[in-house]
């Protein structure tokens, strides 16, 4: 084993072990494999690797591999709402295959990817013209994203476990991924999210789109289970589904009964940059392009779409505007005149005041 000119005598490998034994242990861990990744993000990201976060049930700190952080504006204009892309990644290499249990039908939580930064990370309070309610939209559904092939190919499980050798034979290990890949993306996740939540006073915004990401080297297989076969087949991507009791920021539709559903992917060593630079920077981009187009409605947390009394299911983007003062009298003006026509007995269309 080579040796640096200033290695002081006393510093070797004591008897029993070798240079080889050394070098198996570190192909074996992931540790190369969580270089490779960061590596490959460096020319494109900010990476922080051992990224450190407080594990928001024991409070003690922990560290995920890597943190890599990209702004997604060119700096060539002052924004309100700055829109980055944050990955929170942890590498895992085993010979063992894992085994992912598929939905019979692809799934996509409105709370994939999860967003921080904003007064408002869940939703977007619209009104209308034609309509005295008020909706309160998803702010990815709001921007029209929720129906982009990133958010919506993705083959989905709600489990998933790993392979294991258990006398000449080979088992299922039953919930060892979760703790050791499913729970620290989640509470990293958290805790980057509960940490971006902006001052009270501010005006200007880092508005992040994180991504849970679990980059594997191992053989990846998607088992379909039906009434009639088991289908199975080798595949690199799956976005793993995981429903929390707990509220997050930044989560919408949570309920104290139903909880939230929150979601991590999942992805091949060797699929990372076709995953990456095919499928997420795509999307990260159109993201970016949308936030800053609707960064008035997304820095106050309030919008105006027109007609969604009559059209209140598509194309919530290409009519959402800033709520104006003029567009809120107008409704109000609106409103009064039906209710004064109701009692005077001109219209007895009660459904409009309930």
């Amino acid at each position: 084993m080579s040796a640096t000119p200033n290695n002081p005598p006393t510093n070797k490998l004591g008897s029993g072990i070798s240079e080889r034994d050394i070098v198996d242990a570190v192909l074996e861990s992931g540790y190369p494999l969580q270089t490779t990744i960061g590596n490959l993000l460096r020319p494109q990201f900010h990476v922080q690797e051992e990224w450190s976060y407080i594990d928001r049930d024991s409070g003690e700190p922990r560290t995920i591999d890597i943190l890599a952080e990209k702004w997604l504006d060119d700096f060539s204009q002052e924004l309100r709402v700055r829109p980055t892309l944050d990955l929170i990644i942890e590498c895992k290499k085993s010979a063992l295959p894992y085994v992912f249990f598929l939905s019979l039908s692809k799934v996509s939580p409105a709370n994939f990817p999860l967003l921080a930064g904003l007064f408002h990370n869940e939703e977007i309070a619209v009104t209308s013209d034609d309509d005295p309610s008020t909706w309160n939209l998803p702010i990815l559904e709001a921007l029209g994203l929720d129906s982009h092939p990133f958010k919506r190919d993705a083959e989905s499980c709600m489990s998933f476990t790993q392979c294991m050798h258990e006398g000449g034979k080979v088992k299922l290990g039953g919930s060892e991924p979760f703790p050791k890949l499913v729970l620290p993306l989640l509470k990293a996740m958290y805790h980057f999210n509960k940490t971006e939540a902006p001052r009270e006073t501010a005006m200007y915004f880092d508005f992040h789109l994180i991504i849970g990401l679990g980059v594997i080297d191992a053989p990846m297989v998607g088992v379909r289970v039906s009434a009639d076969s088991h289908d199975v087949t080798l595949l690199p991507w799956v976005r793993v589904i995981r429903h929390e009791t707990e509220e997050i920021e930044g989560a919408s539709h949570w309920h104290p009964r139903t909880g939230v559903l929150l979601a991590i992917d999942v992805v091949h060593r060797d699929f990372f940059e076709d995953y990456m630079y095919k499928h997420l920077i795509p999307f990260a981009m159109k993201f970016s392009e949308l936030v800053i187009k609707h960064q008035k409605v997304l820095a106050s947390g309030k919008g105006f779409i027109t007609g969604m009394g009559k059209d209140p299911w598509k194309d919530h983007e290409k009519r959402l505007e800033p709520r104006r003062v003029s567009k809120t009298v107008s409704r109000h003006a609106s409103l009064m005149k039906r209710i004064l026509q109701f009692l005077a007995g001109k219209t007895d269309r009660k459904k409009d005041f309930t």
